[in-house]
């Protein structure tokens, strides 16, 4: 018990001085261990090397930082990296993807209090399958809008920001879906041109194209994008209503960067762009039920 009781003052403490430059040799001293005992008995009821620990928890309360609209330089010089690039090499080291994916698909909260018996439980909540794929290279069309991150409605959570451009961009969708007749039947949601230094990102609505629709000229004011193939992960959300498949995206979203990618064998390949893959599953008169899903897909290459 007493092992417990040290070492959970000590993640209490951690969390206090946050910002600082922590060391194992200071705990250890007043413990009256010696560092290499600390250490082992730190990793022993963590899970985790302290060091490791610490950086990891400079993250997550960096993250919470971040998504209240600070500056990621400023943010990054708070809690010890010294540059932009550090600290998102280090997020992308512990979390295996970049702290912009984070920030665009994850209202992100405050950390919670650090208890010893959760520290060690990494991974947990909902289980979803996911499929490892190796896909195909397609284009799309559609329309994009330049935005702020955060400051406009939903788009810290950005599967709420569907809805609205959904409604605003479904009369032009329709006509695209009518133009366009050999298109790969989906709606494609994606994020480009993200900018963290200056919180601005493009916001793409699309519908697949197929070969013979580069023969008929463009519409005015939409965009083309090339979707590169590649290895994936792709993740389908839960069967749900019309009326809950953003929470089930919202869900999905979690998982996918909460669970699965920090404890997988992968990360994120930030040379290509994730995506929302919505075909005729996502469409409530797909089944009997009026129940929907979608893709979402994670561009992945293994952990260096």
């Amino acid at each position: 018990m007493e092992y417990e009781s040290i070492i959970q003052s000590v993640l209490e403490e951690i969390d206090e001085r946050i910002t600082e430059d922590i060391q194992a040799d200071e705990f250890a001293r007043r413990a009256n261990y010696s560092t290499y005992h600390f250490r082992r008995v730190f990793i022993e009821l963590t899970g985790t090397p302290f060091m490791n620990y610490i950086t990891r928890r400079k993250l997550e309360h960096a993250l919470y930082d971040l998504s209240q609209g600070k500056k990621i330089i400023n943010v990054a010089m708070d809690y010890g990296f010294e540059t932009h690039a550090g600290f998102t090499k280090a997020f992308k080291k512990h979390f295996g993807y970049p702290p912009s994916l984070y920030r665009l698909r994850i209202a992100a909260t405050q950390p919670t209090k650090a208890i010893l018996k959760n520290v060690k439980i990494k991974l947990g909540g909902i289980k979803m399958q996911v499929e490892i794929k190796v896909l195909t290279p397609f284009s799309v069309i559609g329309y994009a809008s330049r935005h702020r991150m955060p400051g406009v409605k939903s788009i810290a959570n950005l599967p709420g920001f569907y809805d609205t451009a959904m409604k605003d961009y479904a009369a032009e969708l329709s006509t695209l879906f009518h133009t366009y007749t050999n298109f790969h039947h989906c709606e494609v949601i994606l994020c480009l041109d993200v900018d963290e230094e200056h919180n601005c990102f493009t916001y793409m609505v699309s519908i697949g194209l197929g070969e013979m629709d580069y023969n008929i000229p463009q519409r005015p004011g939409t965009y083309r994008h090339e979707i590169p193939g590649g290895l994936y992960a792709v993740f389908t959300t839960p069967l749900a209503g019309d009326d809950a498949q953003l929470t089930a995206i919202q869900d999905t979203w979690k998982y996918v960067l909460e669970d699965w990618l920090p404890g997988s064998e992968y990360e994120y390949d930030d040379m290509r762009l994730d995506y929302e893959y919505h075909d005729e599953r996502a469409h409530p008169d797909w089944r009997d039920d009026g129940k929907c899903c979608t893709e979402i897909r994670i561009p992945i290459r293994k952990r260096k």
